[in-house]
């Protein structure tokens, strides 16, 4: 039954993403070629155009071990929504991965790496909901703010996954 809807929403991003988009409108971070040839883990990043602190989080995914293919949907929040993100866990940007795993917001690729090779049976993904100050893309100078990763669960029910509580424990 997951598996189903997992697969489900890898085939439903695909089409969102498609449906949604001028056809040049996916920009991946490394060529097609290198994707192929590559070991690393694939990230459908959806976001706004506009957004510096996500194109911040994209690279520091990128720099640990992820290729980023980022796409610009017209209706960001519907997409969030039909992947099963309610509004009080979102924040700017969502990634899915490969499986269908969705990573909301600005969480550490340790944990997402973490994550992909212990994942619950239940789990829908990650998010850290909101834009906590000094999290990956959101630095400014060294301010930061202690955060929750939470996992959201199919049955719709979040867990603290990981508590960050100072900077260095994000890289």
């Amino acid at each position: 039954m997951m598996k189903l809807r997992i697969l489900l929403q890898v085939a439903f991003v695909s089409l969102a993403v498609s449906a949604c988009q001028p056809q040049n409108s996916i920009v991946a971070q490394t060529s097609g070629a290198d994707i192929t040839q590559s070991s690393m883990p694939v990230l459908q990043v959806l976001k706004s155009p506009t957004c510096m602190c996500c194109e911040g989080w994209v690279e520091h995914a990128n720099d640990r071990g992820f290729v980023s293919q980022i796409s610009h949907p017209q209706d960001l929040n519907a997409v969030k929504l039909r992947l099963g993100i309610p509004p009080q866990l979102q924040s700017c940007h969502t990634a899915v991965s490969e499986q269908g795993y969705v990573f909301e917001g600005h969480i550490p690729a340790n944990l997402i790496h973490r994550f992909l090779t212990e994942a619950p049976n239940d789990a829908l993904g990650l998010t850290v909901p909101g834009m906590p100050v000094g999290s990956p893309g959101m630095e400014i100078d060294e301010q930061f703010e202690p955060y929750d990763v939470l996992v959201m669960k199919s049955d719709g029910s979040t867990e603290v996954y990981a508590h960050i509580a100072t900077q260095a424990e994000q890289y």
